[in-house]
């Protein structure tokens, strides 16, 4: 099977001035790049695509995020868009009423966030009381950093005024010292956990969903962003396994590198050796993930200066690191032993500085842990002085880059301007010769590479606030940084994010060209079609 696609703009992303006329695609390759009538000489009998005047060029690449819990999410109730705690309630009761009154199950809503919510606070347990006092009622946090629970949860766990917090957590307070519901850092959230999935089966989002639903549902949705290669970073077992069953089913219609959490994760590559070369099912395992902090938005990300006071919060420290340097030392060697890549979670400057001085330390003694790309994902507030070691060390940075536009007017709050206006600071990493990328962190974000692409070129936040104009990056290099940039943190620059002969068929329409569109208006562009390995996986 041949198809020639023509008549519209080709980016290439090889270079920003290329401009051929048509990319001939055979049997998932691209066959040929160049003039329309050479191609046309070259197969006569290939389909011809008239692109119309719209965009052609490689299809986007997610650096990071969770595939399966953004399916997972979907079938939560939804407070997302929930604009008080009054709404956080309503939604929970809306589905409670919708339910067979036989059915006992935990309610479990997602992506709230106090940022959008009247009040300016997380729901409480007595909040979430006004839901049931009967059954178990959870409400995750949009970051997935931190939680609530209604009393039943609270309870179940056995919390009380004398329980201490967790290393790596904290739990939320009453003036009188008894637990509020909350709980802060997956330490702290494993309590609330265990009693809504007490066989311990269902991860971090113990839900309704079978795996193979969230797969499509996810799967579905990245398609529709024109996004082709996604990643599930911090695998859980039953993650893994869910994952391993739907390659084997076949239910992948694009590529997926899964990164199991330290630790345990050595077990994933015994027990699934078929997947830790190649794609197989078009899943493979890419290494390893370490989570080292938590969220700059929740201020549980690891700052090496105090947050700014906040009403509730005039203390508020530095936060606190989820694993103690010789632990993390200890990781980084033995993912250094078998060679494979290591990819952590640092959203804050103190975070930042282990990883990359763990980085400096096990490199040296053991240069596979560099020959294998470590990955510093989000990369929120790392300073200039890291940036110049990570070019040194080869680190890639991927950085979550909507959070300017999410969160921006928040991280001005928790950080004063100084630091707020540098989330997320892309421009410097590229001036320092750091490699960047740029991810959505689904189900954090939508998976939309566009939204994406907008936020680091513009820098706006919701309230329409600049946000560290100085950081803006151009269209090309975000484009590049979601394709060739991508492709090169999986170790796949030889086969993806170019159009170039030999390259796999992995490409995606446009409605117009990025290049010529207006940097406010980047984000009003659509993915018309996404192609995966020659064949249309979605259309408009």
């Amino acid at each position: 099977m041949s198809t020639l696609y023509h008549s519209g703009r080709i980016l290439t992303m090889i270079d920003q001035d290329d401009a051929p006329e048509a990319v001939l695609v055979q049997d998932g390759l691209i066959a040929g790049v160049g003039a329309l009538e050479d191609l046309r000489a070259l197969d006569a009998d290939a389909e011809q695509v008239d692109l119309a005047g719209r965009t052609l060029m490689p299809s986007f690449i997610d650096s990071h995020g969770h595939l399966l819990q953004h399916g997972l999410l979907s079938v939560l109730v939804d407070l997302e868009h929930a604009r008080s705690i009054a709404d956080v309630v309503a939604a929970f009761r809306t589905r409670l009423a919708e339910r067979d009154p036989a059915d006992r199950s935990p309610l479990i809503g997602a992506k709230y966030d106090p940022a959008t919510l009247a009040e300016g606070r997380h729901p409480t347990r007595d909040d979430l009381d006004a839901v049931s006092t009967q059954l178990p009622v959870f409400a995750l946090h949009r970051s997935m950093h931190v939680a609530v629970g209604n009393s039943v949860l609270v309870e179940g766990a056995g919390l009380e005024t004398t329980t201490p917090d967790p290393e790596g957590g904290r739990y939320g307070r009453r003036p009188d010292g008894s637990p509020d519901g909350y709980v802060e850092e997956h330490p702290a959230m494993a309590s609330l956990l265990a009693v809504l999935d007490p066989e311990g089966t269902g991860g971090l989002v113990p839900g309704p969903s079978d795996p193979a639903t969230a797969v499509r549902l996810a799967t579905e949705d990245y398609l529709r962003h024109g996004i082709t290669t996604a990643q599930e970073g911090a695998a859980d077992p039953t993650t893994v396994s869910s994952l391993v069953e739907a390659a084997q089913q076949d239910l992948l219609d694009l590529d997926l590198v899964v990164y199991p959490l330290v630790g345990w994760g050595a077990q994933a590559f015994v027990d699934h050796e078929d997947f830790t070369d190649d794609y197989l099912g078009r899943l493979r395992l890419g290494g390893y993930k370490m989570i080292l902090d938590g969220s700059p938005q929740a201020r549980s990300a690891w700052m090496s200066a105090p947050y700014e006071p906040v009403p509730g919060d005039p203390e508020p420290g530095c936060a606190y690191p989820i694993h103690p340097p010789e632990e993390v030392e200890e990781h980084a060697r033995a993912v250094a032993r078998e060679g494979r890549q290591l990819i952590v979670h640092c959203n804050g400057d103190a975070a930042a500085e282990l990883w990359v001085a763990t980085v400096q330390k096990v490199g040296a003694e053991s240069p596979a842990l560099l020959d294998a790309r470590p990955v510093m994902i989000h990369a929120q507030t790392v300073r200039d002085d890291q940036l110049d070691r990570m070019a040194e060390l080869g680190m890639i940075a991927s950085i979550f880059s909507c959070h300017s536009w999410f969160w921006g007017d928040v991280h001005m709050r928790n950080f004063g301007p100084s630091r707020g206006r540098r989330i997320s600071p892309a421009r410097s990493a590229l001036d320092r010769g750091v490699r960047v990328t740029l991810h959505q962190d689904s189900p954090v974000t939508p998976p939309d590479m566009l939204l994406t692409i907008w936020a680091a070129v513009n820098r706006i936040s919701r309230s329409g606030a600049p946000i560290g104009l100085e950081q803006r990056i151009s269209t090309w290099e975000a484009l590049r940084a979601v394709t060739a940039e991508a492709a090169y943190q999986y170790g796949e620059e030889d086969s993806k994010g170019l159009i170039r002969t030999g390259m796999r068929a992995d490409l995606v329409v446009l409605s117009g060209d990025p290049l010529a569109t207006a940097p406010q208006d980047l984000r009003d562009l659509e993915v018309v079609t996404t192609i995966k390995d020659g064949r249309v996986v979605f259309e408009r």
